[in-house]
């Protein structure tokens, strides 16, 4: 995970987050890992109170091509299993 910028105001903590270009992943349809970019996303996070102040998450997330052939996905989210269950791709 790489920060990219932290703004503060009065109102709301807003963190700009992507996770890492070039780094492998692992498919969690096969285990193999993939660095093969196929797109962007992007996710806000807002749930927890930061000096008094909600902090909000714009995180930007690859989402990876899976390169094995046989593998029945074909496409991985990486925020599989980090932040909660239900933000899983």
């Amino acid at each position: 995970m790489q920060v990219v910028s932290v703004e503060v105001s009065d109102a709301v903590v807003a963190v700009r987050a992507r996770t890492r270009s070039g780094e492998p992943a692992g498919c969690t349809g096969c285990g193999q890992l993939s660095e093969w970019c196929h797109s962007r996303y992007e996710r806000r996070l807002a749930d927890v109170t930061l000096a008094g102040r909600p902090l909000r998450i714009d995180l930007s997330v690859r989402r990876l091509y899976c390169e094995n052939t046989t593998c029945p996905k074909a496409t991985l989210g990486l925020l599989q299993g980090w932040v909660t269950p239900d933000l899983a791709c």
